[in-house]
C-alpha cells in the first residue's frame, strides 16, 4: 500500500509547479518517517531494557498460597530489595524452604490464609501477590468451581486486599478461569475486585513469550489502588532457550516414564483425551 502510494504520487508530481513540489515531498518524507518507525518503533525500549526509576527503593512485599517464593526470588533476581511482610502455604516443607531462604518471623508466616487479618498490616504493603488454587477451574481438573472450597480462597485474597489495602496487587490464576462456567465465574471474580475499589487490567499472558522454555498460559489481574497509574501488559521478548538447554545429557533411568506409562499416553485412544492434549501429548 505505501508503495503504491508513492507511486501514484510520483505521477502527480509531473502536474505541480516546483515549489507545490517541494512542500509536498517534504509532506511525504514525514509521512515515511513517521510510518516507518510506527512499523518498525525502533525508538521504543523494551521493558526487558528498560532501566528502574527507583532501583534503590525497598518493596514491602506481602504473599498468598506463596509455595517456595517464587515471586521472592523473581524480585531478588531483578536485584529488588525487599522486606516481606507475610506469607502463607499449608504446606510444612513449603514453609521449611521459605524459611531457609527468606527473611521472616513466625509471628508473619500463615498456614491458613482464613487467619490472615489483613487489618494488622493495613497501609504497610506496597505489593500483594497471590494466586489461589487452581484445581477447581484448571482445565485438567473437575472444574467444579466456587462449588470445590479450593475454589472459594479466592475471597480470601481479595478480604485480604480490603482489608490491607496494598498499594498494587497482582492475582494470578490457570487460563481456565476465564471460561470456566461460559464466563460467569470471572465475571463474578471482576465484580469482587471492582468492589475493592482499584484500578485494574487483566490479560492472558504465556510464559514461552517472556523468556520462559514452557508453553505455560495464565491470567494476570494487576491492580493499583492510585487509579492515577497506568499500566500496560509487558509486550512478549525473543525467546533465547528451548528446553534442551536445561535438560542433562545423563539421567538415571529412574527418572524416565515406566513402559506402562509410555504406553498410556501413546496410545490413540488417550491421545484423544483433553488432558492430554492440554499437556501437549
Amino acid at each position: 500500500m505505501l508503495h503504491n502510494n508513492i507511486i501514484n504520487r510520483d505521477l502527480e508530481f509531473k502536474q505541480l509547479p516546483n515549489e507545490q513540489t517541494d512542500k509536498v515531498l517534504k509532506i511525504d518524507a514525514n509521512y515515511l518517517h513517521l510510518n516507518i518507525k510506527q512499523k518498525l518503533d525502533f525508538s521504543k525500549t523494551m521493558w526487558n531494557k528498560k532501566k528502574l526509576s527507583n532501583p534503590n527503593a525497598k518493596i514491602r512485599l506481602a504473599t498468598m498460597f506463596s509455595g517456595i517464593g517464587a515471586v521472592e526470588f523473581a524480585l531478588k533476581r531483578l536485584k529488588l530489595s525487599t522486606k516481606i511482610i507475610f506469607a502463607s502455604d499449608n504446606d510444612k516443607f513449603v514453609k521449611q524452604s521459605y524459611f531457609e531462604n527468606y527473611k521472616i518471623s513466625e509471628e508473619n508466616w500463615y498456614s491458613d490464609v482464613i487467619n490472615i487479618d489483613g487489618n494488622k498490616y493495613k497501609n504497610k504493603i506496597d505489593l500483594l501477590v497471590g494466586g489461589s488454587p487452581c484445581q477447581s477451574f484448571s482445565m485438567i481438573g473437575k472444574r467444579k468451581g466456587f462449588a470445590d472450597t479450593r475454589g472459594t480462597l479466592f475471597y480470601e485474597f481479595a478480604r485480604v486486599v480490603k482489608e490491607s489495602q496494598p498499594k498494587v496487587f497482582i492475582y494470578e490464576n490457570v487460563k481456565g478461569l476465564t471460561n470456566h462456567d461460559k464466563g460467569n465465574t470471572f465475571e463474578t471474580i471482576l465484580a469482587t475486585f471492582d468492589e475493592l475499589g482499584y484500578k485494574y487490567s487483566h490479560k492472558i499472558l504465556n510464559a514461552k513469550n517472556f523468556g520462559m522454555a514452557q508453553h505455560r498460559e495464565r491470567i494476570f489481574v494487576v491492580g493499583f489502588l492510585d487509579k492515577s497509574n497506568d499500566f500496560d501488559f509487558p509486550e512478549p521478548i525473543e525467546l533465547q532457550h528451548t528446553m534442551q538447554d536445561f535438560l542433562e545429557d545423563y539421567i538415571d533411568s529412574k527418572y524416565y516414564l515406566k513402559e506402562k506409562g509410555v504406553k498410556f499416553v501413546t496410545s490413540s485412544k488417550n491421545r484423544k483425551k483433553d488432558t492430554l492434549k492440554l499437556m501437549g501429548i
